[in-house]
């Protein structure tokens, strides 16, 4: 179980997402206000998912200094580009709830 966690983190934790949102259409009558916050759930894991992924190659990588330097660089990038990824989606996610007036 643990070797199939570490090979595919996206694919399980999106499945686990998919079934408590299905479980909250079919069951809980869920409102958008609740897929949103899901969604933002959803993001939050993703991202520290990625960051422990990034961590773990940091620590198992370090053979000399110069590299650990352009790994530590690598990874602050790769980290820059996913918080503006997530930033650039709930942007628009509120764009799009400012705009509907059902809201």
């Amino acid at each position: 179980m643990k070797k199939l966690l570490t090979q595919h983190p996206y694919a399980i934790t999106s499945a686990i997402f998919l079934i408590l949102l299905i479980f909250g259409f079919l069951q809980l009558n869920w409102r958008k206000d609740d897929y949103m916050f899901m969604l933002l759930l959803y993001f939050i894991v993703t991202l520290g998912i990625r960051l422990d992924d990034i961590a773990r190659q940091l620590g198992s990588g370090r053979q000399a200094p110069t590299d650990s330097d352009e790994d530590v660089l690598s990874a602050l990038q790769q980290i820059q580009m996913t918080l503006g990824e997530t930033n650039h989606r709930l942007q628009h996610i509120q764009n799009h709830l400012d705009q509907d007036p059902d809201n």
